[in-house]
C-alpha cells in the first residue's frame, strides 16, 4: 500500500518551486542534464526514491512536518519516525535539523512523554543526625478495616536510633487529633524533636502542618514536594508493620490496633532501637561515623546513574505529575493523564538540589521540588502558541468569581454510605479550555 500527497499539496509545491532560489537551480540542472540525482516531472521536482522536493516558502515544510508529527494518524511520534514519515515522499536540504527542532518543541510531547535517560540531579542525603528524637519522620499508612474506631496508622520513625511508634489513627481524622496523638504518643515520651520529615503527602498538608507548629512550636523541615527517596526509612518501616501485621491479624482484619503495640515492641526489639533511643550512648560515636560512611557511599554509587542538572531564574521548565497530585474525585484513568505540567519558570533553588518554582493558581501542590522532577522547556521560537493543550487541568482550585461561560462535561460521583452528587467540567469565561475546572453543582 503506497499514498501519494494530495493535488493541493502538490499545487503549492509547484508554485513554490518558482520562489525558492535553490530549486530554481536544481532544475535549471536537471533540464541540462547536469544532475541524476533531481529530475522535473509535470513542473514538480523529483529525487531520489521519488520523493518531493519540498521548496523554502511559506509554511510547506512546517505544515508537513506538522502532518507527519501532530495528527492523530502519526500520533506525536520520536523525531526519527517523524523524519522516516517525511522523508517516504519528501525531501529538502536540513529536513533533520528541521524535524529535530520542531519535535524537541512539541509542548504535548513534552507534558507527555516521560524521560527515558538517567533521572536529573545528584544524590543529596539527609544530614547524619546525631541525637535520638532530634530528627523524626512521620507517615500515615491509610484504607484499613475499622478496629476500635480507627482506620489508619501513623507511623513516627527516629532517624538515628531507628525507634519507631506506631498509632492507630481515625480514619477521617482532624489536624488537632493527629496533633494531639503525636504529642501523646512521641513528645510525651521523648520531647520535641528539632525536625520533621514527610514525603508531603496528602495528610501533611494544610491544617495538620499548621495546628502541629502550633502545638509543638517546632521548626519543621518538610521534605521536597513528593520526593520519596527522601522519606525511604519510614516507607521500610511500613512494609516491615505491614508484614508483621499479615502475620496475626484475623480474616476481617478488624483486630489490627489490638496488635499495635506488642508490634512495636516486637519490631524495636529486633534491632539496636531500644538502646540508642533510652540513652545508652556509649557507642555513639562509632555510630555516627559509620552512618557517615553509609551516606558518602550510597551517594558515590547512586550518582553514577544520574545526570547532573541546574538551573538558573527565570529558566522555564516541566514539573513532572505524580497520582498523589491528580485530584481524587475525576472521572479519568491516571493512566491517560500528562506526566507534566507547564510551563513554568524557575524562582530560585533551594539548597543544592531542589527548586522553587512559579506555579498558577489552579494547582495545589507544594512549590519546590526536586531537580529530578523537573525538565527544561524547549520552546517553539517560530510558533511559541503551538501546542498548548485543550485538555482540561489534572488538579485545580476552586475560584467561584470567575464567569461561567458553558459547561463541558458532567459525571454523577457514587460513593458506598453518600448521596450522590453531580459535578461539572466548567469552562470559564476570558480562560482557555485548559483552565476548566470541575465543580461540585451547589457551586454553580
Amino acid at each position: 500500500m503506497t499514498s501519494q500527497p494530495q493535488e493541493d499539496i502538490m499545487d503549492l509545491l509547484r508554485e513554490g518551486l518558482q520562489h525558492d532560489p535553490m530549486a530554481k537551480s536544481l532544475i535549471a540542472l536537471a533540464h541540462e542534464g547536469k544532475t541524476k540525482r533531481f529530475w522535473v516531472e509535470d513542473g514538480l521536482l523529483y529525487t531520489k526514491g521519488r520523493r518531493l522536493y519540498v521548496p523554502k516558502w511559506g509554511n510547506i515544510r512546517r505544515n508537513l512536518i506538522k502532518e507527519c508529527h501532530d495528527t492523530k494518524w502519526a500520533g506525536h511520534p520520536g523525531q526519527r519516525h517523524t523524519r522516516a514519515l517525511l522523508e517516504s515522499a519528501y525531501y529538502w536540504p536540513q529536513i533533520q535539523d528541521e524535524v529535530e527542532a520542531y519535535v524537541r518543541t512539541c509542548l504535548v510531547c513534552q507534558q507527555d512523554k516521560v524521560e527515558q535517560r538517567q533521572p536529573r540531579g545528584l544524590l543529596e542525603p539527609l544530614p547524619i543526625v546525631e541525637r535520638p528524637w532530634d530528627n523524626v519522620t512521620m507517615d500515615f499508612i491509610i484504607g484499613l478495616p475499622k478496629s476500635e474506631d480507627n482506620g489508619s496508622i501513623i507511623v513516627v520513625v527516629d532517624r538515628f536510633s531507628e525507634y519507631a511508634t506506631f498509632i492507630s489513627a481515625p480514619t477521617d481524622y482532624t489536624a488537632e487529633e493527629t496533633a494531639r496523638l503525636f504529642l501523646k504518643h512521641v513528645v510525651k515520651y521523648w520531647g520535641l524533636p528539632k525536625f520533621i520529615i514527610s514525603d508531603r503527602d496528602p495528610h501533611f498538608t494544610g491544617k495538620f502542618w499548621t495546628e502541629l507548629f502550633k502545638l509543638m512550636g517546632s521548626e519543621l523541615h518538610f521534605s521536597t514536594s513528593f520526593h520519596p527517596q527522601t522519606d525511604g526509612q519510614t516507607e521500610r518501616v511500613n512494609a516491615l508493620l505491614e508484614l508483621y501485621l499479615r502475620h496475626f491479624v484475623s480474616a476481617n482484619q478488624k483486630d489490627w490496633a489490638k496488635l499495635l503495640d506488642i508490634t512495636q515492641f516486637s519490631y524495636n526489639l529486633q534491632r539496636t532501637a531500644f538502646k540508642f533511643a533510652k540513652g545508652w550512648h556509649e557507642q555513639v560515636d562509632i555510630a555516627c561515623s559509620y552512618l557517615d560512611k553509609a551516606a558518602k557511599k550510597m551517594k558515590k554509587w547512586v550518582d553514577k546513574k544520574r545526570r547532573y542538572t541546574e538551573y538558573k531564574d527565570g529558566d522555564m521548565v516541566l514539573v513532572k505529575l505524580l497520582p498523589q497530585q491528580f485530584k481524587s474525585l475525576r472521572p479519568v484513568h491516571k493512566g491517560l493523564v500528562r506526566r507534566y505540567e507547564g510551563p513554568f519558570p524557575i524562582l530560585g533553588k533551594v539548597g543544592k538540589v531542589s527548586y522553587r518554582v512559579k506555579l498558577p493558581p489552579r494547582l495545589k501542590i507544594h512549590l519546590v521540588f526536586h531537580v529530578s522532577y523537573l525538565k527544561p522547556y524547549h520552546e517553539d521560537k517560530d510558533d511559541p502558541s503551538r501546542g498548548l493543550s485543550k485538555r482540561a487541568p489534572t488538579t485545580v482550585v476552586t475560584s467561584y468569581d470567575k464567569e461561567v461561560e458553558h459547561v463541558l462535561a458532567d459525571w454523577v460521583i457514587r460513593r458506598r454510605g453518600v448521596p450522590p452528587a453531580t459535578e461539572y467540567l466548567v469552562k470559564w469565561k476570558g480562560l482557555p479550555e485548559s483552565e476548566a475546572s470541575w465543580e461540585p453543582a451547589d457551586a454553580l
